[in-house]
């Protein structure tokens, strides 16, 4: 024995079909996305951190160079050229600290690292990792 219920439930039917199979794909496919993109955040993430390390190592280099410049200025025998263009070279370079200790902080902040001790202010960074490579005048 036949019973028709007629198209119209077969349609629904259908429809419903349809549409759970939709939010089945959809649901995968954030999922997917998800699962991607997450390792992808991390890898970023640790990119800036090294970044940021190459940016504190470069700040110490800086600093040094700082070091050395005041150092050549203060000798007898610097050179003509070295006594007239040296204090204008010493006063960009300390300025360049100063930019380059702001960025520095602002780049800790955005990695949600504390920066409220500044690289210049105390031992040079001195965080965990931190390496003190700075050495006497006159050493090379």
């Amino acid at each position: 024995m036949l019973i028709n219920y007629g198209n119209g439930v077969f349609r629904r039917l259908k429809m419903m079909a349809r549409y759970q199979s939709k939010t089945i794909v959809g649901i995968f496919f954030f999922a997917a996305i998800f699962l991607a993109g997450n390792p992808v955040w991390a890898q970023s993430g640790g990119h800036a951190s090294v970044g940021l390390g190459h940016g504190e190592e470069g700040y110490l280099h800086l600093e040094e160079m700082v070091k050395h410049l005041e150092f050549s200025l203060q000798m007898p025998d610097a050179t003509e050229e070295l006594k007239t263009h040296g204090p204008m070279a010493l006063r960009h370079a300390k300025e360049a600290l100063k930019h380059y200790n702001e960025a520095l902080k602002h780049g800790s902040e955005s990695l949600g690292r504390r920066a409220s001790v500044p690289m210049g202010e105390g031992s040079g960074g001195g965080g965990p990792g931190y390496r003190d490579e700075r050495h006497d005048e006159g050493s090379h």
